[in-house]
């Protein structure tokens, strides 16, 4: 793993610091995630730690004390881990969004009404932006919290931050805070939105 090849980048949120490193996908970035999960644990990572299924495609490392979330797109990787010991405190999603006019159609498609209007009423290089920047929270939410994708986190209102969710086990709601970020921050080599969601579950 050569160092000059990975960005890194801290950022706070409301419920504690997120580690990023982002990368060229290409050849194999699950090995420089698990090089990266060795490096900062102190413990060596490998593909036997990682426990992931159909039923549950959220990347989950049991044998680590912090939780750890990656994305990918356009041959660009980021993965996202907490604090050691955050385990249960801090729960981790993020998305990578290249922008692509093409998809703006998708806003009236599958978006939130409130969503939908809001971006109609803006200029296209606006709209795109803003669109990009909703999905990807949508996908950092998704990859956070869980749940339905297409029926119940693509159509939810996602302006606000943070975003209560409500649990049917828990009297009180889950708040899932956003951290929106310029993807050239973390070396992403195109136009794109980037998302960091963070939640207490």
């Amino acid at each position: 793993m050569s160092e000059n090849k990975i960005h890194r980048l801290d950022v706070e949120s409301p419920l504690g610091v997120v580690h990023l490193a982002g990368f060229a996908q290409k050849p194999d970035h699950r090995a420089v995630i698990f090089g990266l999960l060795s490096e900062y644990s102190g413990c060596p990572v490998s593909a036997t730690d990682l426990c992931e299924s159909k039923e549950n495609p959220r990347p989950e490392f049991p044998k680590l004390d912090f939780d750890v979330n990656w994305t990918h797109s356009e041959g660009y990787c980021v993965c996202a881990y907490g604090e050691r010991g955050s385990r249960g405190r801090l729960k981790i999603g993020v998305d990578l969004e290249k922008f692509s006019p093409k998809r703006l159609h998708l806003a009236e498609r599958f978006f939130s009404k409130e969503e939908s209007t809001w971006l109609a009423g803006l200029d296209e290089a606006c709209a795109m932006q803003e669109f990009f920047k909703l999905w990807s929270r949508k996908e950092a939410f998704y990859k956070c919290v869980g749940g339905e994708f297409f029926e119940g986190t693509l159509r939810r209102d996602m302006q606000k931050n943070p975003v209560l969710v409500e649990q049917p086990d828990s009297v009180e709601p889950v708040t899932v805070h956003f951290v929106d970020l310029d993807a050239a921050a973390i070396g992403a080599p195109m136009r794109a939105a980037f998302c960091v969601a963070v939640s207490r579950l």
